[in-house]
């Protein structure tokens, strides 16, 4: 079985992250497949572990009816060949070619705006179309204007396959008898600074480690998640629905993004919880199709 995972990313490593949480989740279920990440990340190392393959973003042009067979989004997907192929947040960019992918199509979308699913091109409006997938699956708890099955947001790890807290601690070099704060940014590189200085007399009463995506930070950062007894972060995806899943007391700063508003997220979060990973669940509907 070949399955495709296909998503963007311009600045951060956020929805590589979810592709690698799937892979993750794909062997600790003991899935046999060939299990490949076709993505835009400027990051695309860290998905190392697994097969990946960045390509470049590609314009409405290049991916208009007229030329999307010569796309490079095109001519990677048909290369593949995958028995499934799922699709996270960029469905506009596939929108030309996803009918002649002779698979099963599973949609993946994380809390966006209602706008995200109309998207003006030249000449009219580009709509998204739910015929064109199997499954349409929220990964998070919000409200669509997109009919959406719901299961749980994509961890990474499972509670029990993080380091302890002593092992965390060695490994980050830190005194096992003060408390720990994790100070970990994601967003545009010229708000980061702000962002760090509004907390900067945290270190008076924690041992502060400081992570971001712009300076090699921890990775992958929830590996050390037992170690931290307070987190400030972004309201980013992974920072948010890791931080819930490991139970972790945090303050979340969001920050502006294109596609949704992060306090949302934020306040979404707030009486939700979970105890199964997501990725899991994910497993079992791909399995089911």
């Amino acid at each position: 079985m070949r399955i495709v995972y296909y998503t963007s990313g311009i600045t951060g490593a956020g929805r590589l992250v979810l592709g690698i949480s799937i892979g993750n989740a794909l062997a600790r279920h003991g899935i046999k497949c060939n299990y490949t990440m076709v993505h835009t990340s400027p990051v695309a190392h860290l998905a190392d572990e697994f097969s990946n393959i960045k390509i470049p973003l590609e314009t409405t042009v290049e991916l208009s009816p007229e030329r999307c067979r010569s796309s490079v989004l095109y001519k990677t997907l048909k290369k593949l060949k995958p028995d499934i192929l799922l699709v996270n947040h960029q469905w506009f960019m596939i929108y030309n070619i996803i009918e002649e992918m002779k698979c099963k199509k599973i949609y993946l979308s994380d809390y966006v705006y209602d706008s995200h699913f109309k998207v003006p091109i030249a000449g009219g409006v580009l709509s998204f179309k739910p015929e064109q997938y199997e499954r349409i699956i929220a990964i998070e708890p919000f409200k669509s204007p997109i009919p959406m099955e719901n299961i749980n947001p994509l961890v990474m790890r499972n509670r029990d396959e993080i380091l302890s807290r002593d092992k965390a601690i060695d490994r980050l070099g830190l005194d096992n008898g003060r408390k720990i704060a994790l100070y970990a940014y994601s967003g545009n590189f010229e708000d980061q600074s702000n962002f760090m200085d509004k907390y900067r007399d945290l270190e008076n009463n924690y041992q502060v480690v400081k992570s971001s995506v712009f300076d090699k930070g921890l990775f992958p950062i929830v590996d050390y998640y037992n170690a931290f007894d307070f987190i400030i972060c972004t309201g980013g995806y992974n920072f948010v629905w890791d931080s819930v899943y490991f139970m972790k007391k945090a303050v979340f700063e969001p920050v502006p993004v294109k596609f949704c508003d992060q306090k949302k997220r934020i306040e979404n979060s707030r009486d939700f919880s979970f105890d199964v990973n997501g990725a899991d669940q994910l497993i079992k509907n791909i399995l089911a199709l």
